[in-house]
């Protein structure tokens, strides 16, 4: 016996979390991941980083992965989030990984 599952349902209800999520927020750190972990910008926005981008094209291909999750999650109706902290979380990669190749 297969379980159906309902898109829509789904989709209304992590609508719902975010919409409700966004009526507690008091500080920008409510959108945290962890009390130390900035992540993606959300809570919500959990695309993993499975392998350091480190050409344009491998950035903008996580931008697209992050972007369409915070898409399909209804992130991106947040008043609160802004795609730009998907620019900056990349920005900071890069960042690291300079600092990585100077130290070796």
């Amino acid at each position: 016996m297969s379980t159906k599952i309902d898109v829509n349902s789904i989709i209304a209800n992590m609508n719902q979390i975010i919409t409700e999520c966004s009526c507690q927020w008091k500080t920008p750190n409510h959108c945290s991941l962890t009390p130390t972990c900035k992540g993606w910008g959300c809570r919500f926005l959990t695309t993993p980083i499975d392998k350091l981008p480190t050409t344009d094209k491998e950035k903008a291909k996580l931008f697209s992965k992050v972007y369409r999750e915070a898409k399909e999650k209804g992130v991106l109706e947040c008043p609160h989030y802004r795609s730009l902290f998907i620019d900056e979380v990349l920005e900071n990669i890069e960042k690291s990984n300079v600092i990585q190749q100077n130290m070796s």
